[in-house]
């Protein structure tokens, strides 16, 4: 093989290796990757109920961020340049957190939201995120301090209202009704109505007929002749 053969070779390498290089670098770049960062990742993720806090592990050292949103109201936790690994990407709970969602935000930041319950609220001069040991960035440990916040007033009426109530049956009153009159028992000036009897003022029926005026006989004295 002639010498201008052998240059023309080892000029078109150089030229091929320069321009993969040039792509590699491109990419790299592109990925949003800095030269020399590594990809972490998310190994292990578990959240306590009882003392509100969510404990973090990480391949490689990493720096958490996080950020608070209102409506409806959660905490964010982003983690840079990681990855999720086998790891739950949800989880129930009761109490003021109710539930923790895992996802891959984008290609190279993981993010964890921790969703609060109706009338929560996280105090933002309270919450901590800090590594295990300052010599340990692979194990976090975030702890925010959850209150409770007023509801607003519902526009409805209420339901339960003071007012007077009225009894739900009233006694029937009969606009026909008449009076009655008390008859005083019989005497020498009214020998004629019976004892004790009650007759109406107004009614329309007539009277009973009169009984006859039997004589009264005392004890002991002879039967009257019958005539």
């Amino acid at each position: 093989m002639s010498k201008a053969i052998m240059s023309n070779n080892i000029q078109g390498s150089k030229q091929l290796f320069g321009t993969s290089l040039c792509i590699a670098i491109t990419l790299f770049a592109f990925s949003g990757i800095a030269a020399g960062e590594q990809i972490a990742k998310l190994n292990n993720w578990r959240f306590y109920p009882d003392t509100k806090k969510l404990e973090i592990t990480l391949s490689l050292g990493k720096t958490p961020q996080y950020f608070y949103l209102n409506e409806p109201p959660r905490l964010v936790v982003d983690i840079p340049d990681t990855q999720l690994g086998k790891v739950s990407t949800q989880e129930q709970y009761t109490g003021p957190v109710q539930r923790v969602r895992v996802s891959q935000m984008s290609a190279n930041v993981t993010r964890i939201v921790l969703d609060l319950a109706p009338g929560s609220a996280v105090d933002a001069n309270k919450v901590q995120l800090k590594p295990v040991s300052p010599k340990n960035s692979t194990r976090w440990i975030l702890h925010p301090t959850i209150v409770k916040v007023a509801t607003k007033p519902s526009s409805q009426q209420p339901t339960n209202v003071n007012s007077l109530q009225l009894p739900s049956t009233l006694p029937s009153i009969n606009a026909t009704q008449q009076p009655f009159v008390s008859v005083p028992p019989l005497n020498a000036n009214n020998p004629n109505p019976q004892p004790n009897t009650v007759v109406n003022a107004n009614s329309s029926t007539p009277p009973a007929p009169t009984l006859p005026n039997f004589p009264v006989i005392e004890f002991g004295q002879p039967l009257p002749k019958s005539r």
